[in-house]
């Protein structure tokens, strides 16, 4: 039944870009050529995004500058960002992207080479869209992470929400909330989260284990602060990992023989490095189906891995 539950899943995802085209968000053409966009009718904000500096990996005449603008303050921020497609019909390109505190007029900058999401697939894959021009503005209706997707019905109700393409959500159950950032990878796991404190001197990376890779198909309790991240190679190998918020101090060094791949492909080696981190790993389960199907439990025992 949990294999069955996952297939269903993965299926219900495979087209969602597809299916979210039908309803492209308030759309003004700013300027009609030039590279970069010169800047002409363009709205204030959008003047703003390109005072600021690209990164090196950024820079490129061939990109196209499309603008887009969040309608809603998110979590107290105006959200803004220059987008630059890689050709005129593509989903993705690169992104800067402005979090402009409203209240204390603090900026973050979020940088990506590769970026898209659920607004502009919506754009692209529009009956009747013709292609991106430099100087394109769009305007999004932000998604919040309480909307219902498929996943929730089998993570437990995550608090991340599939089609939104960030959020804040103290995922270190630190008090203070963390910005997450969506890679809109609509795979069989969802999406990745890549997750940033805000700090004084700008967004910072969080890349130990577990925050290294959630995905939709993680179970995220805010209550009870832990994170369970599932990981699986087809129907029938699966591996889940249960962590707890409590400070890594032991190293695990007794370590069994695993069946599934998803467990023999667990880094254990990296777990150990991050010491001092603000999780640990208490349990693991095993499912997977050779001629019949097993589960197999373990239990993290200081540096012991036993078997239940």
């Amino acid at each position: 039944m949990l294999f069955f539950s996952m297939a269903l899943v993965c299926l219900a995802v495979l087209s969602s870009c597809q299916k979210a085209a039908g309803n492209v968000n308030d759309h003004t053409n700013g300027t009609a050529s030039g590279k970069p966009s010169s800047g002409i009718n363009l709205p204030a904000w959008a003047e703003k995004l390109n005072e600021m500096k690209l990164p090196d990996d950024m820079q490129g005449d061939s990109l196209i500058d499309v603008y887009f603008k969040y309608n809603q303050t998110v979590n107290g921020y105006e959200v803004t960002a220059r987008w630059r497609a890689f050709n005129k019909t593509s989903e993705t390109g690169m992104v800067i992207m402005r979090f402009h505190n409203l209240k204390t007029g603090k900026d973050y900058h979020y940088y990506d080479e590769k970026y898209s999401s659920n607004d502009l697939c919506k754009v692209t894959f529009a009956d009747g869209f013709k292609g991106y021009e430099n100087g394109d503005v769009y305007y999004f209706n932000y998604i919040s992470p309480d909307t219902i997707d498929d996943f929730k019905a089998y993570n437990g109700h995550s608090p991340l929400g599939y089609y939104s393409p960030f959020q804040f959500l103290d995922i270190d159950f630190d008090g203070e909330e963390e910005l997450l950032v969506s890679d809109w990878y609509q795979g069989q796991v969802g999406n990745y989260y890549a997750v940033y404190k805000l700090t004084d001197k700008g967004l910072q990376k969080q890349s130990y284990m577990p925050l290294d890779e959630l995905t939709n198909m993680d179970r995220i309790d805010l209550a009870k602060k832990t994170i369970t991240v599932v990981d699986f190679n087809g129907a029938n190998n699966q591996a889940t990992f249960y962590f707890s918020h409590k400070k890594r101090k032991d190293k695990i060094t007794d370590i069994p023989t695993f069946y599934s791949s998803c467990a023999k492909l667990f880094d254990f080696k990296r777990y150990n490095h991050e010491l001092g981190s603000p999780f640990v790993l208490d349990s693991i389960r095993e499912d997977y189906r050779s001629d019949v199907e097993h589960h197999v439990s373990y239990q993290v025992c200081g540096g012991k891995i036993l078997r239940k």
